[in-house]
């Protein structure tokens, strides 16, 4: 056995349904199969069905009600026999801190918060002018901040939350790994057969395709926020020079304003179980975030499959892509559906777009890539 290692996250978690899932998932994957021993304990003490399910299939305990009345009995009982907890988002890490540092004090703590939270709400704030969200994100700010200084090791995804905390922060053990992904495969299988995939065929070509395509979990605000804005401002300058067929709106937990916005040229087909389909007939798709923090798992799987993005600078920051080489990257309206039309009509640039983006999503945000660097910060934390 390597180590073992008590994971705590908001719920058990759902990767085809969000990102933040995804991420969580990925390294319950890492540290389950190199041989960890780990427990897995949602903070609202849930089951979910299929998903604790996959869990178990990867050897990860998982603990919930009724057998467990409240996330501190967890820690109190499970911590002391712990080497490492890895506690992911600042709400629920500043729940169980002083509670894990009091009763297992050999245990190294490891602060994850997905995206930093407080960077996202601060961009928030500044769109939407209400105090009230200045308020919650300084508040934000000051409890990410306060567990950073005082876990073992935090792990951040983006080079530009890494450059900002190094100066808020300085004292701190702050670790960049990018988000990480499987490849994609003919089949979709972690639900069946948890485990690494095997990438089985390089980008596909543009021939054929016409739609553009959005996907994200819209519980995530900016994900609503960037497709009433995108079908708002973008869509009709796209539609009024012919540089489309069609917007395809997927992802789970679509609210009503954005089912409101079906239409002849736009699809909201929300939750899509396999994504192979649905990337396999798009020519590309959009990231036009207005405010967000961390590195999008939109981008990511897009990549993955091959599928050349054009993305805000929001969307695109701190993942090292190049414009014109692996991303386009535009924020106005009009630069947008310049991009889109440009794109939607060069196919070598599609290619150039498709085969870069491939590659990097492989170097960078596979998980064949990323799980040496997950494994040596917690190798490190074990043997200390």
């Amino acid at each position: 056995m390597r180590g073992r290692v008590l994971v705590i996250d908001h719920r058990v978690p759902t990767p085809d349904q969000d990102s933040g899932s995804a991420s969580a998932f990925a390294y319950l994957q890492i540290l389950a199969g190199a041989g960890f021993d780990v427990t897995f304990a949602p903070a609202n003490l849930t089951g979910a069905g299929r998903y604790s399910r996959a869990l178990r299939r990867l050897g990860i305990r998982t603990l919930a009600a009724p057998f467990w009345s409240s996330l501190e009995q967890v820690i109190q009982h499970v911590a002391p026999r712990c080497d490492v907890l890895l506690l992911y988002r600042g709400a629920v890490a500043s729940q169980v801190f002083d509670v894990a540092r009091s009763v297992a004090p050999a245990a190294k703590i490891v602060f994850h918060p997905v995206d930093v939270h407080f960077l996202r709400m601060e961009r928030q704030a500044a769109l939407t002018g209400a105090p009230a969200d200045a308020a919650a994100a300084q508040a934000m700010r000051g409890i990410e901040l306060d567990l950073m200084r005082r876990a073992d090791a935090t792990i951040v995804v983006s080079t530009h939350e890494l450059a900002i905390l190094r100066e808020l922060v300085p004292g701190a053990t702050v670790h960049r790994i990018p988000i990480l992904r499987e490849p994609p495969a003919p089949r979709r299988r972690w639900l069946q057969w948890p485990g690494s995939r095997v990438a089985t065929s390089e980008p596909q070509d543009p021939g054929g395709r016409r739609d553009v395509l959005f996907i994200g979990g819209y519980e995530h605000l900016p994900n609503v926020d960037a497709v009433l804005w995108f079908v708002r401002e973008v869509w009709p300058l796209i539609r009024a020079r012919g540089g489309a067929q069609r917007f395809v709106i997927a992802g789970a937990n679509v609210p009503a304003e954005i089912a409101a916005l079906a239409a002849d040229d736009i699809e909201v087909r929300g939750y899509v179980p396999e994504l192979a389909p649905l990337f396999g007939a798009c020519r590309l798709s959009v990231a036009p975030l207005r405010y967000g923090g961390g590195i999008k798992g939109k981008i990511v799987s897009s990549l993955s499959y091959g599928v050349p993005v054009v993305a805000s600078s929001i969307a695109a920051e701190g993942m090292e892509l190049q414009h014109e080489e692996s991303i386009l990257v535009a924020d106005t309206p009009h630069d947008i559906a310049d991009q889109v039309i440009r794109l939607g009509r060069d196919d070598a640039l599609w290619r150039r777009l498709s085969r870069n983006g491939h590659q990097a999503f492989l170097d960078r945000f596979s998980l064949a890539a990323g799980a040496p660097r997950v494994l040596a910060v917690f190798d490190r934390l074990v043997r200390r």
